[in-house]
C-alpha cells in the first residue's frame, strides 16, 4: 500500500500547487485587462480567443502524446516550468505588449495562458486520472485538492489585487517552483517493489486515436461540450466585470469577488469529494445531464439578479455542478471509449471540443456584452446552453462500464 499512498499523496500535492497558480491569475484575468490594462470587453475577448486558438491547437496532440508516453512525465514537467515562469513572462511580456499593441498583446497571453491553463488542466487531470487508475484511488479524491488550491489562490489574490496586482503573478510562480520539486519526486510508473509497472497493452498508435472520429457517441459528446460546456465557460470568462455592477465600488466588488469565490472553490472540493459515489449512483450520463441543467440555470438566473445577495448565490451554484461535470465526464470516457486512449479522448472530446468552440464565442459574446448588455446576453446563452442539454438526453450513451474494446491498429 506505500506505492498507492506516495501515487495518491503526490497527484494530491501536484493538484494543490497547480491550481494555487491557476487561483491567483486566471479568475482575475478578465479584471484585470480591465483594471490594470485599460483594454475594453472586446479586447478582453480577444485575448480569450487567442488562448483558445492554443488550446485548440496543442490539445489533440498532447492528448496522443500522453497516451503514448503512459506514465512517463515529460508533459508535467512542461506544465512545472511554465508555471514557474509566470511572473517574469506576465510582468515584462504580457504586459507591456498589450499597451503597445492590444493584437501583439492578447496573442502573447494567449499562448502562455493556453499552454499553461487551457491544455494544462487537461493535461494534467488526464495523466493523474490514468495513474489512479493503474494504481486504485479515486481521480476525484486527489483532484478535490485542486479546489483547496484554487481556494488558497484566489482569496490570497483578492487580497492582493488592490494593493499590486503583480504580487499574485509572482505567487503563481512560487506554487510553480513546488510543481517542480513534485513531479521530480514522484514515480507513478513504480510499485512498492519500485519495479517499472508495464501498461497492460503495446502503446497505441495514430490509427488508434483517428478511429475515435468514426464513432458516432464520440461525436455526440463532444457536441454536448460545445453547446453546453463551451458556451458556459465564455459566459463565465467575464462574470467577475458583471458582478462588480452590484457593488458601489468595483475594486470592492473585485474583494468581495475573491471571497465568494473561495467559498465556492472550497465548495468544489467538499463536492468533489463525494462526486465519484453520485456519479457512480446515477450513472456518467445523467451526471452529465443535471450539470447541464445547473449551468443552464445560473446562466439564466444572472440576468434575473437584483442585488448582491441573489448574485451571489446564483454565483455559488457553480460549486454544485462543475467537480461532477469533471468525474462524469472522466468516468463517461472510460466507460464508452477504449481506456488506453483516455487522454486523447479527454483532450479532444472534452478540452478541444470547449476550446474550439471558445475561438468563436469569446469575441462575438465580449461583442454582444459591449453591444447588448449582460442581462439580455445571459438569458440568449442560457437558453441555447438548455437546448444542447435536453438535446443530449437522446444523444448521450448511458453506458456504465466499457464493455467491446475497439481492435487496436497492429
Amino acid at each position: 500500500m506505500v506505492s498507492l499512498n506516495k501515487n495518491y499523496v503526490m497527484s494530491c500535492l501536484f493538484f494543490l500547487f497547480f491550481f494555487i497558480g491557476w487561483g491567483c491569475c486566471y479568475p482575475y484575468l478578465s479584471l484585470w485587462l480591465t483594471e490594470k490594462i485599460g483594454v475594453d470587453y472586446t479586447d478582453v475577448g480577444l485575448v480569450y480567443s487567442f488562448t483558445a486558438i492554443v488550446s485548440v491547437a496543442v490539445q489533440p496532440f498532447f492528448g496522443f502524446i500522453s497516451d503514448k508516453l503512459v506514465y512517463r512525465k515529460n508533459l508535467m514537467w512542461m506544465l512545472a516550468i511554465i508555471i514557474t515562469l509566470f511572473a517574469p513572462y506576465w510582468i515584462y511580456v504580457f504586459a507591456p505588449l498589450l499597451k503597445v499593441n492590444v493584437i501583439l498583446g492578447a496573442l502573447a497571453g494567449g499562448i502562455y495562458i493556453g499552454l499553461a491553463y487551457g491544455a494544462g488542466c487537461g493535461v494534467c487531470e488526464a495523466y493523474i486520472d490514468k495513474v489512479s487508475r493503474a494504481t486504485g484511488f479515486e481521480f476525484g479524491r486527489a483532484r478535490m485538492f485542486g479546489g483547496f488550491g484554487a481556494a488558497i489562490g484566489t482569496f490570497i489574490a483578492g487580497k492582493l489585487f488592490g494593493f499590486d496586482a503583480n504580487y499574485i503573478f509572482w505567487m503563481a510562480s512560487v506554487a510553480g517552483v513546488f510543481l517542480l520539486f513534485i513531479v521530480w519526486n514522484t514515480r507513478p510508473d513504480q510499485n512498492e517493489q519500485g519495479q517499472v509497472v508495464q501498461p497492460a497493452h503495446s502503446p497505441v498508435n495514430l490509427n488508434d486515436a483517428i478511429t475515435l472520429l468514426k464513432m458516432r457517441k464520440f461525436w455526440f459528446f463532444g457536441t454536448y461540450m460545445i453547446g453546453v460546456g463551451a458556451i458556459y465557460e465564455t459566459y463565465d470568462q467575464q462574470f467577475a466585470i458583471y458582478y462588480s455592477h452590484f457593488f458601489e465600488t468595483k475594486a470592492r466588488g473585485a474583494e468581495v469577488f475573491g471571497y465568494l469565490t473561495t467559498g465556492q472553490i472550497f465548495l468544489d472540493a467538499l463536492v468533489m469529494f463525494f462526486a465519484p459515489w453520485f456519479v457512480n449512483k446515477i450513472g456518467p450520463k445523467n451526471a452529465l445531464i443535471y450539470c447541464g441543467m445547473i449551468m443552464s440555470f445560473r446562466i439564466i438566473g444572472s440576468a434575473w439578479a437584483i442585488g448582491p445577495v441573489s448574485i451571489s448565490l446564483i454565483k455559488l451554484l457553480h460549486g454544485f455542478e462543475s467537480s461532477v461535470l469533471l468525474v462524469a465526464a472522466l468516468k463517461y470516457i472510460t466507460a464508452n471509449f477504449n481506456p488506453l486512449l483516455s487522454a486523447t479522448v479527454y483532450l479532444i472530446g472534452f478540452q478541444f471540443s470547449k476550446s474550439f468552440s471558445s475561438i468563436f464565442l469569446s469575441t462575438g459574446i465580449g461583442h454582444m456584452y459591449q453591444r447588448y448588455g449582460f442581462q439580455d446576453s445571459y438569458i440568449l446563452l442560457g437558453g441555447i446552453a438548455l437546448f444542447f442539454t435536453l438535446m443530449s438526453v437522446v444523444t448521450l450513451d448511458k453506458a456504465r462500464a466499457f464493455i467491446s474494446e475497439p481492435v487496436l491498429a497492429k
